[in-house]
């Protein structure tokens, strides 16, 4: 058998979510793009497109604004770090474009509403498993739970804005938060356990795993738009 090493940083790099980040950590990603979408009922997300070790990766949410157009604390809390971050400063509004990229397995062209403070920008995210019950089929779902962003160097929001020692708070969640898993609707971590089993003998047997894709649209409107 013939091996050649390889030395390329990518090559090299240590992960603990395998290449898609696909398990609960702090990872260095960039942000392709990050585009607003409403949902079937008018709530509106932002949706990010990461490029994770040269493998794209896309993670649903936050929501920031209700059914009913209300903006959510959560969601907008997230993106209001991640403009600091990105180096708005107070009073500034975030650039809202259409753009056309190439998503998917075939990279199909299709229109989104793009936060282009935001594009090619690199950053550490700390994102989180959340498992639930999917209300269409009563099945288990996963997800990843965008919770934080910091600056590449390591810097909050908080340490950028007060000009504090950087990385403090990275060290904090990275410590105590960085492993944890969200189980809702009554699930446990057997149930779940057991999902995982389930659907790899499924695969396996050649079954295969089913897969969902968010209905949702480009924005045309909304808070981010004037």
């Amino acid at each position: 058998m013939k091996f050649k090493i390889n030395t390329d940083p990518k090559a090299v790099a240590e992960s603990s979510g395998g290449a898609f980040m696909s398990s609960s950590g702090v990872y260095d990603a960039t942000i392709n793009f990050a585009s607003i979408a409403v949902s079937k009922n008018g709530a509106e997300s932002v949706n990010f497109n990461f490029d994770y070790n040269g493998n794209p990766v896309t993670i649903y949410g936050p929501y920031v604004t209700s059914t009913a157009g209300d903006p959510l604390e959560i969601g907008m809390n997230l993106i209001n770090k991640l403009g600091v971050i990105a180096g708005l400063g107070d009073g500034d509004e975030l650039d809202v474009e259409e753009e056309t990229h190439k998503v998917g397995k075939d990279q199909k062209p299709m229109d989104f509403s793009v936060i282009t403070n935001f594009s090619d920008l690199p950053v550490k995210v700390r994102v989180q498993e959340e498992y639930s019950i999917n209300p269409n089929n009563d099945e288990i779902r996963k997800s990843m739970v965008i919770k934080s962003f910091f600056r590449e160097d390591g810097a909050s929001a908080e340490e950028i804005i007060n000009e504090t020692e950087v990385g403090k708070r990275l060290a904090l969640e990275e410590e105590k938060y960085a492993s944890n898993i969200t189980f809702r609707d009554g699930l446990t971590p057997e149930d779940v356990d057991q999902w995982k089993k389930d659907r790899a003998a499924n695969a396996k047997a050649g079954g295969g795993a089913a897969k969902s894709t968010p209905k949702t649209k480009a924005a045309k409107g909304g808070l981010f738009k004037g």
